[in-house]
């Protein structure tokens, strides 16, 4: 796949999973102070084309590109996406989560932190607005997982 049709298949997963909203937002659609400041960091990276951003109240935030995504907490980090090898949600996270909602079913909604776990055996820990964000940037790199796979398969 080009990076037009990564990005265009993201936007419309994205989409489906409610951004924009108030802590998630098309690349294209924020503002051109953001998007030239960010197009600056990216200028001598294999970034691909940015996509999708993913905030949080604190400030962090996470953005979704074709081929790496960036991260700021308390500075600007990048990862490849081929580099992700899954997901996982900190047990501090899921006990503060047990704490403001026992019910286990609603638990979901109140994750805020996600770590992302790489090829080389690191882990990074992103913040993203609890309850739809959260999901909706989950759902957009199980789609990039998806691809991986059947990039894989096929070559094999």
């Amino acid at each position: 796949m080009t990076d037009q049709e990564i990005k265009n298949n993201i936007i419309e997963k994205a989409l489906e999973y409610g951004a924009p909203s108030a802590y998630a937002a098309l690349f294209d659609d924020m503002s051109d102070t953001f998007r030239n400041k960010f197009m600056n960091h990216i200028s001598d990276r294999d970034f691909g084309l940015p996509i999708v951003k993913y905030g949080h109240p604190n400030g962090c935030w996470v953005l979704i590109g074709t081929k790496e995504i960036a991260w700021q907490n308390e500075r600007l980090y990048f990862l490849p996406i081929d580099q992700i090898v899954r997901f996982s949600i900190p047990k501090k996270e899921k006990e503060k989560a047990a704490e403001i909602q026992p019910n286990r079913m609603m638990r979901k909604f109140e994750f805020e932190i996600l770590t992302i776990h790489t090829l080389d055996g690191d882990s990074y820990d992103i913040w993203l607005h609890k309850g739809k964000e959260y999901y909706g940037f989950w759902h957009m790199m199980i789609r990039f997982f998806g691809w991986r796979r059947n990039d894989t398969s096929q070559s094999v």
